[in-house]
């Protein structure tokens, strides 16, 4: 009997082509048997690397050993005409089985033959649960596939629980402490002036989940709360700096745009969430940004959303692959679609608010063919920026397809 086409678009969605088809589906089963036991990432039968993050806490975190950007690049910081270049992926924590340590070895290979590669930026999710210690002592030997340049971190919900652990943003402080002096359980939100960019890297949990994991998507932070604090302070660190030849970069782990629909409301609420009478887009578009580099989805987008007094972001989700979530269930929710034409309807049926005012282009989502991803931002001394998106593929003699490059400024 013929199977239904229901059923022939699931077994294309979580068992691909390739390669990675015999280890998806022994991933799929592998999950089924062990879906109650320990914290499981990726799937059997992996060639290298974790099998499975470690759920003990045998050895106190300590502070990730990296070098400052203050210390490694200081020319870029008392020099705003010289250009450079970085790398930026997200939520590599579930393809810790091989994939990611593949790509830091790409990315090692990356700044090698291009010396004006000068830091790493990652999106979060860097951990599977940062309530357990030993995860970070993990951590530290996928990141040693990666050149020993500075690692820029925004932080993301697996590290600090969703809020809901104060464990887990306790360890997560410790680990990244390096990042700014003033980097602590209670703010984790830092800014970077390097070269001709202002980097502005948040703490999206805050905002999503509450100080304590128990925000019921609240639209405006409540008095007193790390959400409050951390919009005070971006509201005043936006209008600090700014100018016609200074490019402006958010960083955080939450889009506020996406079409994927695993966990849509939370992208919706930070989109609505309003701070003294003023929406988070609308925030982020006075003061300036350029683009915002966001994860949390496991895919790849791109958005440009233009008010129409001519402000205008661009808005690039790249954020690993759409891997089978437990049982199998979940990497359709998480690929992005095709939106192309009917943006405006989709996002206002789906609760987005304000959209008279927008215009909003779906300018790429991933392909179905397409899968980990990482990008090569250049930031020139006139405050244009450059956007690569460098897809891996095992099939072709350097394991990446050809770069898709976008001007972004």
């Amino acid at each position: 009997m013929p199977l239904p086409e229901a059923h022939k678009r699931f077994l294309r969605e979580r068992v691909p082509a390739g390669r990675n088809a015999r280890r998806s589906l022994i991933g799929t089963i592998t999950l089924i048997a062990l879906a109650a036991g320990g914290a499981i990432v990726a799937p059997a039968g992996a060639s290298d690397g974790l099998r499975s993050w470690s759920s003990s806490s045998g050895r106190p975190v300590a502070t990730l050993d990296r070098p400052s950007i203050e210390l490694r690049a200081p020319d870029l910081m008392t020099d705003r005409t010289r250009g450079y270049r970085f790398i930026v992926y997200g939520d590599q924590r579930a393809l810790a089985d091989g994939e990611w340590q593949n790509l830091m070895r790409r990315a090692k290979i990356a700044a090698r033959a291009d010396s004006s590669i000068r830091f790493l930026v990652d999106e979060g999710d860097i951990v599977q649960n940062g309530r357990h210690s030993d995860q970070f002592w993990m951590l530290r030997d996928v990141l040693g596939f990666g050149p020993e340049i500075p690692y820029l971190v925004a932080v993301g919900n697996h590290e600090v629980g969703a809020n809901g652990r104060a464990q887990a943003r306790a360890n997560t402080a410790t680990f990244l402490k390096y990042l700014d002096p003033e980097f602590s359980p209670d703010r984790m939100w830092y800014r970077k002036d390097i070269g001709a960019a202002r980097f502005f890297f948040l703490d999206s949990n805050d905002l999503v989940y509450g100080d304590r994991g128990d925000r019921e998507r609240d639209e405006s932070p409540p008095p007193g709360s790390r959400a409050e604090r951390q919009l005070e302070w971006l509201v005043r660190e936006l209008g600090v700096g700014a100018g016609p030849g200074i490019a402006t970069v958010v960083v955080m782990h939450h889009p506020i745009l996406q079409s994927s629909t695993k966990e849509l409301y939370q992208a919706r609420s930070l989109w609505n969430y309003v701070y003294e009478g003023r929406a988070l887009s609308d925030i982020l578009a006075d003061g300036g940004v350029d683009l915002i580099l966001c994860g949390h989805t496991h895919t790849y987008e791109r958005f440009v959303a233009e008010r129409k007094d001519g402000r205008k972001m661009t808005l690039v989700n790249l954020s690993g692959r759409p891997r089978d979530a437990v049982l199998g269930f979940g990497a359709g929710a998480r690929r992005a679609h095709d939106l192309r034409g009917g943006e405006l309807e989709y996002f206002g049926e789906n609760g987005w608010k304000n959209l008279d005012r927008w215009r909003i282009r779906q300018e790429d989502p991933m392909l179905e063919s397409e899968a980990n991803q990482f990008g090569i931002v250049t930031v020139g001394g006139d405050g244009s920026l450059l956007l690569d998106v460098r897809f891996l593929d095992d099939t072709t003699p350097d394991g990446m397809r050809p770069a898709r490059t976008v001007q972004i400024r």
